[in-house]
């Protein structure tokens, strides 16, 4: 099994108001400037421990996400650590210009010699609200771009591109990328529509703790399914699941941590409050027309899937990936309000008692 790092810089100053959008108001220059270099701790951390990849991602007004370009951070991370994969997970397609997109992701694979993952996704509703996006064209956005960058990648002379959504009279994409004919992509699939799209386009697929098991095995056996009446047969390194994790001495010391954790004289929740939860979720329902989907309630759902002593953490990972089979295991440790110390606390434990055992999982 591969392993693979999300670590999008969060602002540190954890009081800020409830709701969503956070005013900027609450920004505090110096607070922020220490939120963006701090994460460079964790990912020192991951390379020396082994991980397999360094992950970004794209969020939009997310004080605990701080990820509007991810494609910036993966440049450091590329220039940073010369051995490592470098995963952009990922770029969301109907908010970018998707000519811009292909230069950047070029320029990253050349950058990095050849290590990046390519991620494309169509986003979560809430982030839409950040550019004006119409989340009901956001699929049909999703599909013409991914065709767009595709081809700006791969065709070898000049062309221009007269689309529903996108017109360019002129697409000559430099540089080029390293790997041919493209970088690896990995997309979301989530909804039974994207599974297939992946497994009839011979893609990666990227799945999330939001979708759960069960719905993620139930993709998985859909995308199998496309690729196979696509005349191909996908790897579990060609499944990648994100989930989040918690690893303390023991299986009671991590149960406490989960519940609550003090700094000081605070002491609060590990989960983030309930009512900065709902507020989200009510967001996403307003703009969706419906239900929020994947959102969890607030409670223990918010908490990490794989929480415990290293051993119950190897035990649990284990049982899920045979479940779902999946073969890239994408984690994130300092979610949850967690202090950075505990966050860096609970990697060295992952990386030095339950990565070298998932090395032994196929």
């Amino acid at each position: 099994m591969k392993v693979s790092l999300l670590a999008n810089p969060s602002y540190l100053d954890k009081e800020f108001p409830p709701g969503w959008p956070v005013p900027p108001r609450v920004w505090d220059p110096e607070v922020g400037s220490d939120s963006m270099r701090r994460i460079f701790e964790v990912y020192d951390m991951a390379v020396e421990l082994g991980f397999d990849w360094l992950a970004v991602s794209e969020h939009h007004y997310f004080p605990s996400l701080l990820g509007p370009n991810p494609n910036l951070i993966a440049a450091a991370l590329a220039n940073r650590y010369p051995d490592v994969g470098i995963a952009v997970l990922g770029a969301v397609l109907p908010q970018v210009n998707p000519i811009r997109l292909a230069e950047e992701y070029a320029s990253l694979d050349a950058l990095s010699g050849g290590r990046l993952l390519a991620g494309m996704f169509r986003g979560l509703p809430n982030e839409f609200l950040a550019y004006g996006t119409n989340p009901h064209e956001a699929r049909a956005m999703f599909d013409e771009a991914f065709e767009l960058i595709v081809r700006a990648w791969t065709e070898p002379e000049p062309f221009w591109w007269e689309g529903r959504y996108y017109r360019f009279p002129v697409v000559s994409v430099w540089p080029r990328p390293v790997q041919q004919p493209h970088p690896p992509i990995v997309v979301s699939g989530t909804s039974p529509q994207s599974a297939a799209f992946a497994g009839r386009r011979r893609l990666k697929l990227g799945l999330t703790f939001l979708a759960g098991a069960q719905r993620a095995a139930e993709m998985v056996t859909i995308y199998r399914q496309a690729a196979l009446e696509a005349g191909w047969e996908p790897q579990a390194e060609d499944i990648l699941y994100r989930a989040r994790v918690y690893v303390a001495e023991t299986d009671e010391q991590a149960e406490r941590d989960v519940t609550v954790y003090e700094v000081g004289d605070f002491q609060g929740p590990l989960a983030p409050p309930p009512e900065r939860l709902a507020a989200q979720a009510a967001i996403m329902a307003q703009i969706s027309g419906g239900a929020p989907g994947g959102m969890r309630p607030p409670g223990k759902g918010t908490l990490p899937e794989h929480f415990g002593s290293p051993d119950s953490v190897t035990a649990s990972i284990g049982q899920e990936a045979e479940r779902i089979g999946y073969g890239v295991l994408d984690l994130s440790f300092d979610a949850f309000h967690l202090p950075h110390d505990r966050a860096l606390r609970s990697l060295e434990l992952f990386g030095t008692e339950v990565l070298p055992r998932l090395r032994q999982y196929p």
